[in-house]
């Protein structure tokens, strides 16, 4: 999460088509997927690093594995012999960034041109960037901030995969959140599909420390039909829902701010947040899991629930400058 106060890079550039022990963990899944990117190998996953990078390959390798199809077009002279890309580069602070991400294509003819967007952002911070007060430069491994956001991303992915909705759904790991959303605002000023087909963005932001089975929800407006999807598939789950207002910390602002509705999941800030103590063994793992399943029944029911046109859909404002952390604006450029 976006605070205001060495595996070589694998290319994949182009596709072609409370604290809870945890048990060991498994081959794959997002268990082993937040062990995976909170490790040593990825040096903390700050944008711009090789860490980073290896963080961005690591989720490529897995869109590619479920053949889910790429989001961004290859620049090119001719549209017919245009590539697919799973990446989206991006400048930012003298180098640059790259979000990554992929389509499951919506089952109904009408609806599937609309877009749900499902986030999360893979960065994190490294010794380049983290002076800790008693160690000195130290890693960071961000299991929960926000390995569990990746993992619960990447998981939901496989399962819409295996079973679609009526709607397309657009997966996307953010790069340089951590940085002042620099991704997540590069994404929304130049989408992979017209931006008014953009009807939600559900975000999975720190899931990872589930306590008294109460899931934060940012975003979501008092009186809109979606807060009726978000209870009834929290009791199906057997959570329950903390409604907040908006912190605007992570990368569910730069949708917001462009009339886009969002809904942006988290189990809140512990002590571990942005420590060297945000590692995989902390994970309640079990939580992760529930977290996932209440943003999969949430997406299927607000699916279920909006017909054609939906009944509740924010006016599409123009971006404000304004609107956007001042912090954000002086450090993605």
């Amino acid at each position: 999460m976006y605070s205001r106060g060495l595996l070589p890079f694998v290319g994949l550039m182009v596709a072609s088509s409370c604290r809870a022990p945890t048990s060991a963990s498994p081959a794959s899944g997002p268990v082993a997927d937040i062990a995976t990117l909170a490790s040593g190998a990825f040096l903390g996953r700050r944008a711009g690093s090789v860490g980073g990078d290896s963080a961005a390959a690591f989720v490529m390798e897995r869109f590619a594995t479920l053949r889910l199809r790429p989001a961004f077009r290859v620049a090119c002279d001719s549209a017919a012999r245009c590539g697919r890309s799973y990446v989206q580069v991006f400048p930012f602070q003298r180098t640059v960034g790259q979000n990554v991400a992929a389509f499951v294509d919506g089952m109904d003819s009408t609806l599937r041109t609309e877009y749900i967007v499902i986030g999360a952002h893979f960065d994190g911070q490294s010794p380049e960037n983290a002076s800790d007060p008693q160690h000195g430069f130290v890693m960071r491994p961000g299991a929960d901030d926000n390995a569990s956001g990746t993992a619960g991303m990447l998981a939901l992915a496989r399962r819409f995969a295996n079973r679609p909705i009526r709607r397309s759904i657009l997966f996307v790991g953010f790069d340089a959140e951590e940085e002042g959303l620099c991704g997540s605002r590069a994404f929304v000023a130049d989408p992979p599909v017209p931006r008014d087909d953009v009807v939600l963005m559900v975000n999975l932001d720190m899931i990872g420390h589930l306590r008294r089975d109460r899931v934060l929800l940012e975003g979501i407006a008092v009186h809109s039909p979606s807060r009726l999807s978000a209870e009834r598939a929290a009791a199906e789950v057997g959570l329950r829902l903390d409604f907040i207002g908006d912190r605007e910390l992570s990368d569910h602002v730069s949708f917001h701010i462009r009339g886009i509705e969002v809904a942006s999941v988290s189990t809140g800030d512990n002590p571990d947040y942005h420590t060297t103590e945000d590692v995989a063994r902390h994970v309640n793992m079990s939580g992760v899991t529930r977290v996932i399943d209440f943003t999969e029944a949430f997406v299927r029911l607000w699916d279920e629930d909006h017909g054609s046109t939906p009944a509740f859909h924010p006016s599409r404002a123009s971006v404000r400058s304004d609107s956007v952390p001042a912090a954000a604006n002086n450090r993605c450029s």
